[in-house]
């Protein structure tokens, strides 16, 4: 990724609300150890509407993904802790070490009236810490009791920074336990999720949407299809990860059947559309694909630079799994070689004189 408008919060990204649902249902659990049945049956429950079809697999891999970025799992490291399917999915993972919950005693002594929505947390096991953040909501639900202006549906930022005095805070708590099943939504909080903007140029009546991860790629793609669009009907800046939150927008699109993507061919650009794919999944729209004409003539142009680091073999073999097969070996060994593909070589010269990129558009 090398055009990133959120590049100062690129180093922390919130979990996606897939990945925040996954996360609670996960921790829920006493062992440590979880099996891949487990794993299947968490997901199940987590994402109801995804697992079990065709997008199950791919989704629940972008989902593992994110979870281990968070350090909220640890993945095998080995290959023989993973099945052999396309994209592999680990055998079993391992759970951080649970915070100890509070001694009864010190629960007793600091007795709480909890909230008709928090009555669950008189029954279950709670840390210090967890007990002072359901304080702090239980006040504010008593605080607003009654209060239909206060108890508006609001962006989940803004709900967090009047409950927590920090806007961020409730973007952290939805990966933890206290967001299981059973416990708290943002329902209860009167708060939503609310994604990023997403920039685009209407450049035709077609049904597809083109995705270009860096902005000045987006504007000669944009250009050169103003006038001979395919089947493309908008054409948006991805801007980095943003596009994994902000592909809620295309939701608010009409006539969307099919979302291509072109980005960078490095760690980054490959994660990316396939996180991305988990918020397009929950939210009913076309899976996320490559737009292979244009990923093709990347590869054959082969201007490779320097990536930050080697990928691990493994690691690559999951990330090109979202490419046509045709190319996945090609493309983990420029990964795993240190090496990537900026999709700025792709450039306006070059895309003038070989049409080929617009076959799959």
């Amino acid at each position: 990724m090398s055009d990133d408008p959120g590049a100062e919060e690129a180093e922390w990204q919130p979990l996606s609300e897939s990945a925040a649902c996954l996360a609670a249902t996960l921790s829920s659990m006493t062992q440590r150890r979880v099996e891949q049945a487990t794993i299947f049956a968490a997901f199940d429950q987590a994402c109801p509407g995804t697992a079990g079809t065709t997008q199950g697999r791919p989704v629940l891999s972008a989902l593992l993904d994110e979870l281990a970025d968070h350090h909220l799992v640890e993945l095998p490291r080995s290959r023989d802790g993973w099945d052999d399917a396309q994209p592999p999915l680990p055998r079993w993972l391992r759970l951080p070490v649970p915070l100890k919950p509070e001694s009864k005693s010190a629960r007793a002594s600091t007795p709480v009236v909890w909230r008709r929505e928090l009555s669950w947390a008189s029954a279950d096991k709670l840390t210090t810490a967890q007990i002072d953040v359901l304080k702090t909501i239980n006040r504010w639900l008593r605080d607003t009791d009654g209060d239909d202006d206060r108890r508006t549906i609001v962006p989940m930022r803004e709900r967090s920074l009047e409950i927590f005095g920090d806007e961020k805070r409730l973007d952290a708590l939805a990966a933890t336990t206290l967001f299981a099943p059973g416990r708290l939504t943002l329902a209860t909080l009167f708060a939503e999720r609310i994604p990023p903007p997403l920039a685009y140029e209407r450049v035709g009546e077609g049904d597809t949407v083109l995705v270009i991860e860096n902005s000045d790629t987006f504007e000669t793609v944009s250009t050169l299809l103003a006038g001979d669009c395919g089947r493309v009907g908008w054409v948006a800046f991805g801007g980095g990860h943003a596009f994994e939150a902000s592909i809620a927008r295309i939701a608010r699109l009409d006539g969307v059947t099919d979302i291509a993507y072109y980005g960078d061919l490095d760690d980054d650009g490959l994660t990316i559309p396939q996180r991305a794919n988990v918020s397009s999944a929950a939210l009913g729209l076309p899976p996320v694909r490559p737009a292979v004409g244009l990923y093709r003539l990347l590869l054959r142009h082969n201007a490779r630079g320097p990536a930050p680091k080697p990928v691990e073999p493994l690691v690559a073999e999951r990330r090109v799994s979202w490419l046509p097969k045709t190319v996945r070996r090609l493309v983990a060994d420029i990964l795993v070689a240190g090496s990537r593909l900026a999709q700025e070589a792709t450039g306006t010269v070059l895309l003038r004189r070989d049409d080929s990129w617009r076959n799959d558009l």
